[in-house]
């Protein structure tokens, strides 16, 4: 049975038990040998700041009363839907299946993995201004950044790697990462137990589930390992749905919440592409929120267009003497 035959029962019957769920994944076998290799060099763009962000919260906080980041719901045209015109929420299993099947479907060829992204961050009572950015990433790890010269590029320095699951990977790591939903799961949590398995379960549960929203939201993963991260989604009980949601830009997606260990992070998912529209988060304890901030995803895509290559602009500061 594929993705749309199960989302098709899964519309007309109740949603399993928890008790289910839970056996459900217990019978998941077949986990991939985990990758060790690491890449220590910079990173940069898309959601890797907000995943950094919410994974420090994680190791601080531990429990909280904060009430979640607002979200904007109803139709696309920002009008409250009725009582009576309201369609059945779809879970967010349905909503990850779904997402699977058409992330599998799509292009993951190109020169250059293109993102752009704008973020903003409040910590304590500082609002920060908000930021973008932008790069160009070739398969060899060469990478261009914009310049000040109108819509024009330079080669930034050194490989681009990027973050996941703490750690910094290469293309070549990307392209290998499991695609299985449990395997992918297991080296994501090994990143965290540091291969001896003494992670509290919970604090385990939630790494994962934020790992793979950064995955599916700033790295050039192959097809099939979207997927299997949104399929692994699929299968933490933490991931809940919270119906239309808009981004930044007003784009309405499906909204997901995983909330846990002081952290409410939310993401927006378009259904027509698979793609991440933005996210959110918010982490607190006891009424008191330390940091909130969100990330919209402008372009998350493969091209083979360039923009124009300009030389690195010179640094200037103070003069050493």
């Amino acid at each position: 049975m594929n993705e749309l035959e199960m989302i098709s029962k899964m519309l007309h019957k109740p949603d399993p038990s928890d008790t289910v769920v839970r056996e459900g994944r217990r019978r998941l076998q077949d986990a991939q040998a985990r990758p060790r290799r690491r890449s220590f060099v910079w990173v940069t763009g898309g959601m890797g700041l907000m995943a950094a962000a919410a994974a420090a919260a994680v190791a601080v906080v531990v429990t909280t009363s904060a009430t979640p980041v607002a979200v904007t719901t109803g139709s696309p045209s920002g009008t409250p839907h009725s009582a009576s015109a309201v369609p059945a929420q779809l879970s967010s299993t349905q909503i990850l299946l779904a997402a699977a099947s058409t992330a599998q479907t799509r292009s993951g060829s190109g020169t250059y993995w293109h993102v752009k992204a704008d973020h903003s961050v409040r910590a304590g009572k500082k609002t920060l201004p908000t930021k973008s950015s932008e790069s160009w990433v070739r398969r060899d790890g060469q990478a261009w950044v914009p310049s000040d010269e109108g819509d024009t590029v330079y080669e930034a320095k050194g490989p681009k790697t990027f973050s996941l699951a703490d750690s910094h990977v290469s293309f070549s790591e990307i392209e290998q990462l499991p695609t299985d939903p449990e395997a992918l799961k297991a080296w994501i949590a090994d990143k965290l137990d540091n291969g001896d398995g003494d992670a509290d379960p919970a604090a385990r549960e939630w790494f994962v589930a934020n790992s793979l929203v950064n995955l599916l939201g700033d790295l050039p993963a192959p097809p099939e390992v979207r997927a299997a991260a949104f399929r692994a989604l699929a299968t933490i009980p933490i991931v809940k749905s919270i119906g239309t949601t808009k981004d930044g830009l007003g784009r309405a997606g499906d909204g997901l919440e995983i909330s846990d260990h002081g952290v409410d992070l939310k993401v927006i998912i378009d259904p027509e592409t698979s793609l991440v529209l933005g996210s959110s988060y918010r982490s607190g304890k006891e009424g008191k929120i330390y940091k909130e901030g969100t990330t919209t995803v402008r372009v998350s895509e493969w091209t083979d267009t360039l923009p124009p290559v300009v030389p690195e602009p010179e640094r200037t500061g103070p003069a050493r003497g």
